[in-house]
């Protein structure tokens, strides 16, 4: 049995699409579904928290993108029993991307009723589980913009981290792993598990999904020439190559900032939340 967690609230069209495209695969094959629709935000964290307190190794299958995921993942009961389809329907796609799971549904849903779900690590922020990025700095400030402007599309992030590349002052925080301490006044400061934010920005083109490790990137506060120097950088890739990034691997970074501040996880606003972060292991998601 695949229980289907459609987003109903974004992107409605597309999603009804992709759903169509998978039962029929499925019927075709002969397997049988139950489809669930979010009906708010959190709901597809309230439907999978439903699912998997009755079966915790449910077959689960996300249509929606990165925030569906990410509601779905803190609801598992337990997410290393469990397995997860991903038939991409968002505006970024970031995870799906990285993951190498195909954006076009007929191809994406081959591989979930033909595949095989491969173990994919995950990362657990002051208990809040995260699939692809968290941090702070710019890139929530991006968000907070991109919330409360008109424009809609990938475009609306482009535009909104132009406007904040001159108004964004930086954060002053701590940086806390495997023995090190370290003060940065950070442009951005982010615990990896994929490598892209923003619907393709390359954040940490060297992070990888199934190695057992997170990597962070933090980027020191500049003046605004060299604010502008990086973004040039991020934009092709090569924002670890800057001077002014630092970039590690670890199974565990706490960052506090000295004021608590908002911070993303997979997009979605978290005020607050400690940013101690850990890698969880044992998820399976169907993924080339």
């Amino acid at each position: 049995m695949y229980h289907i967690i459609v987003n109903s609230v974004s992107r409605k069209k597309r999603a009804q699409k992709n759903l169509k495209v998978f039962l029929a695969a499925a019927e075709e094959r002969g397997r049988e579904c139950a489809v669930h629709y979010t009906r708010c935000a959190g709901g597809g964290k309230e439907l999978a928290e439903k699912i998997t307190a009755e079966n915790p190794a449910a077959e689960i299958v996300v249509v929606g993108g990165d925030g569906t995921l990410h509601e779905v993942l803190n609801g598992l009961a337990d997410p290393a029993v469990c397995r997860i389809g991903l038939i991409p329907s968002g505006t970024g796609n970031d995870f799906a991307a990285v993951a190498g799971i195909p954006l076009d549904a007929a191809e994406a849903s081959r591989l979930v009723l033909d595949g095989e779900a491969k173990e994919t690590d995950y990362l657990d922020v002051g208990g809040v589980r995260c699939m692809n990025v968290g941090g702070m700095g710019m890139d929530v400030e991006v968000l907070v913009r991109c919330r409360r402007g008109l424009i809609k599309g990938k475009i609306k992030y482009l535009l909104s981290l132009l406007q904040c590349l001159f108004a964004f002052k930086g954060y002053a925080l701590t940086v806390e792993s495997e023995g090190r301490k370290e003060p940065h006044s950070a442009l951005i400061a982010v615990a990896c598990n994929g490598r892209r934010i923003g619907g393709g920005i390359p954040i940490c083109p060297a992070s990888v999904i199934d190695d057992g490790k997170m990597d962070v990137v933090t980027v020191e506060c500049l003046s605004k020439w060299q604010i502008v120097k990086a973004f040039g950088k991020l934009m092709k890739g090569k924002v670890l190559e800057y001077p002014a990034a630092k970039h590690f691997l670890c199974e565990r970074v706490k960052i506090t900032p000295a004021i608590p501040c908002t911070v993303q996880l997979d997009g979605e606003l978290y005020n607050g939340l400690d940013f101690d972060v850990t890698i969880g292991r044992g998820l399976k998601i169907y993924r080339p």
